[in-house]
């Protein structure tokens, strides 16, 4: 039984069909919990970056939290957020971990060219021992790209 979901972020057209498809998986069994996650990579430079980088964590909380008021308004469920900084595939698989969900929803990539696989979305697969979801970018014709 699919109790929790979680759907990692990076504000892009990939992961919005993520999210869509988590909104309308979450519509069937009031039960099912979402949560999103965003990882801010950090900067490995020098202290000016350290604090730009922490002036952007801060806008990226105030925008997930944006988002999951604004996706919990719409369908009256609560939508939980974190925001985590550092590496990203390492992060991720660590919240994972750690954070009991039943399925992680993924869109493909984040550049939205084609229907291939991300590094981050590969590393979910093979580390987070986990059932992960993928959603296609594109569609041709009604039927996914190839």
């Amino acid at each position: 039984m699919i109790t929790s979901i979680l759907i990692p972020t990076d504000f892009s057209p990939a992961s919005w069909n993520a999210t869509q498809f988590g909104l309308h998986l979450s519509q069937l069994d009031k039960n099912m919990k979402l949560k999103f996650l965003h990882v801010y990579p950090l900067s490995k430079r020098n202290s000016d970056h350290i604090e730009k980088d922490s002036s952007m964590i801060a806008a990226v909380q105030n925008r997930m939290d944006k988002l999951a008021k604004d996706l919990s308004d719409k369908s009256e469920e609560v939508i939980e957020n974190v925001v985590l900084s550092g590496d990203v595939e390492e992060k991720l698989i660590e919240f994972i971990s750690q954070n009991h969900s039943d399925l992680v929803i993924v869109g493909v990539n984040s550049n939205g060219v084609n229907n291939e696989i991300g590094r981050h979305t590969l590393s979910i697969i093979e580390k987070s021992g986990v059932p992960v979801l993928i959603v296609p970018n594109k569609q041709v014709n009604g039927a996914i790209a190839r």
